[in-house]
């Protein structure tokens, strides 16, 4: 009898994993908005800092945290953090970085900054970013609302799962 009871549970786990992990619907995707017109200035404040001010103006409901992003290693986790983090496959456009996301557990929810280096194309970094991040980076969820907008000479990524009650056009608009 326990061997069959053990046997049903793992069955039933197993069924309940692949349910969880089952979704696999596109992601919904805006294009990379410019909202500055040429030439490209600098938006003040370090990554970290501009994160941290928008979750001061459109808080979220789950702890979360900001971290730098380290774009001077060049070993294979650090591009596997860079490529992760941002989508892009290096930092050679780039020269700082940050994401703020939940601190724990399984959720699609990540926002970064990353700030172009001089003479770097601020729409080629935004269509790099959109294209080569992975949405559902997260063990069994997936971000459906994903947005790349930029000022100045800062890219930002914001990607959600709309069933959370958050949407990108939020963090966007704060």
């Amino acid at each position: 009898m326990k061997k069959f009871v053990s046997l049903a549970l793992a069955v039933v786990l197993t069924l309940s994993v692949l349910a969880g992990c089952g979704k696999s619907t596109a992601p919904e995707t805006t294009a990379p908005q410019q909202t500055t017109a040429a030439p490209v200035v600098s938006v003040e404040g370090t990554m970290e800092e501009l994160l941290n001010k928008i979750i001061e103006i459109e808080p979220v409901e789950f702890m979360g945290g900001t971290m730098p992003i380290d774009l001077t290693d060049t070993s294979e986790d650090g591009l596997w953090n860079i490529k992760y983090n941002t989508g892009l496959d290096n930092a050679d456009n780039i020269t700082e970085a940050a994401v703020f996301g939940p601190m724990m557990g399984s959720m699609a929810f990540s926002m970064v900054m990353v700030r172009t280096a001089e003479g770097a194309d601020v729409k080629t970094v935004a269509e790099g970013m959109k294209t080569g991040i992975d949405p559902r980076k997260w063990i069994c969820v997936e971000a459906d609302d994903l947005q790349v907008v930029s000022d100045g000479d800062v890219v930002m990524l914001i990607m959600v799962d709309s069933g959370s009650g958050l949407t990108s056009q939020s963090f966007v608009d704060a």
